[in-house]
């Protein structure tokens, strides 16, 4: 899908505008007043809409954050069904829960819908603690309440984990769909943005027809593109075989992996625990690290460069199709080798630019760039433009 006009328009500066909907009496008459927010154009993702930085260290708005959970629980180790473990790598992603006359207890959410929607899960408790397929299903008052000590747990596998995760993020990433959807609050975890605008605080956060279409446009491409970035990595595993080693390989291939070597612990220091959390961190390091890249020359998203004017680095074989309007307007278009994972050998390659199939459609755009390029004044070429 090409990069149309309307995303050129907005990759090369960046993009202020009014957040609230001004035409709106009445909040204008609680003092409603405007919110502008300037962001930045960082990348083109999947979908061919831009991901927008709004110079907010936001947790949400990084998308190395993303990568890193992802690969943290590929990578997680695998411990005993019922095994009570704690501080070792990446965490063991356990539900607790427990059980008090052969009735089961919860005391967080997570560790609920765990128990009811997986059907497995919910037999293998059931067997080893001679319940009833029947439960109790607290209310969220008797959560916070808590039962007390958490008498029992159950470790799930890297890939269960990462199954609920997949299903929660396509869930929590769903695109809004009319902006008087949004509220205060919407922005202030989407955005991190101070999204208190009326004058004395005459109405509440959870107020909704305040923000506008540019709005719910600028969180709905936050929203797709983190929805790209789990899509890709869902379809990615369950093509790996071994995900701890396949893990390891991809780090390697991107330069940034080193063998993680414990510094000794003195075991009778009750406070000398720091070395539970070295390696986990090590490798959080190297998933940061190996994310940028990753995000061009795995996932395959566009970076629209800020230190280059008018400069997209891709690892898309097909330039001239994909970027027809960009390289008709001058753009450089940086091609990098891409690298896939070869689902037989389990071995990753790399699949450098000269590598890739030039396609009729491809040699076709090329020769109608030269040509517009050749005969066509720079002022006139926007009329040449695809939509």
């Amino acid at each position: 899908m090409p990069i149309t006009k309307a995303v050129l328009d907005k990759i090369n500066r960046p993009y202020r505008f009014n957040m609230v909907n001004l035409n709106n009496e009445k909040f204008t008459k609680f003092g409603l007043e405007p919110l502008y927010l300037v962001v930045h154009p960082q990348y083109i993702n999947l979908e061919n809409n831009i991901f927008y930085n709004n110079g907010i260290a936001h947790y949400e708005c990084i998308l190395s954050n993303d990568i890193e959970r992802i690969l943290k629980i590929m990578n997680s180790n695998i411990y005993g069904r019922f095994e009570d473990v704690f501080g070792f790598l990446n965490d063991d992603y356990p539900i607790r829960f427990q059980i008090y006359n052969k009735q089961i207890f919860f005391s967080n959410s997570m560790a609920l819908s765990v128990y009811k929607n997986n059907l497995n899960i919910r037999n293998e408790i059931n067997r080893k603690y001679n319940l009833e397929d029947k439960f109790y299903e607290p209310t969220q008052e008797e959560m916070y309440q808590n039962y007390g000590y958490e008498y029992c747990r159950l470790n799930l596998t890297p890939q269960e984990y990462f199954n609920l995760m997949i299903s929660s993020k396509r869930q929590e990433l769903r695109f809004y769909t009319n902006p008087d959807e949004l509220n205060a609050h919407d922005l202030r975890y989407w955005l991190n943005y101070n999204a208190n605008i009326f004058a004395n605080h005459t109405c509440s956060r959870e107020t909704t027809g305040v923000y506008n279409q540019e709005t719910m446009e600028l969180i709905n491409s936050l929203l797709e593109t983190k929805l790209d970035i789990y899509n890709f990595f869902d379809s990615f595993s369950k093509k790996a075989n071994d995900w701890q080693n396949v893990v390891k390989k991809l780090l390697i291939e991107f330069g940034v992996y080193s063998e993680f070597i414990p510094k000794e612990i003195d075991n009778d220091n009750p406070f000398d625990n720091e070395g539970a959390f070295d390696e986990r961190n090590h490798w959080d390091r190297m998933f940061y690290k190996a994310s940028f890249d990753m995000l061009v020359q795995f996932i395959g998203f566009d970076k629209i460069e800020t230190q280059l004017s008018k400069t997209i680095t891709t690892s898309k074989p097909n330039i001239y199709e994909e970027f027809f309007n960009p390289l008709v307007m001058e753009y450089n278009i940086v091609q990098l080798p891409r690298l896939i994972l070869d689902e037989e050998s389990q071995q990753f390659r790399w699949i450098s630019p000269n590598e890739f199939v030039n396609s009729g459609i491809n040699r076709e755009c090329e020769n109608e760039i030269k040509l517009i390029k050749k005969y066509v004044p720079y002022e006139k070429r926007h009329l040449y433009l695809r939509d």
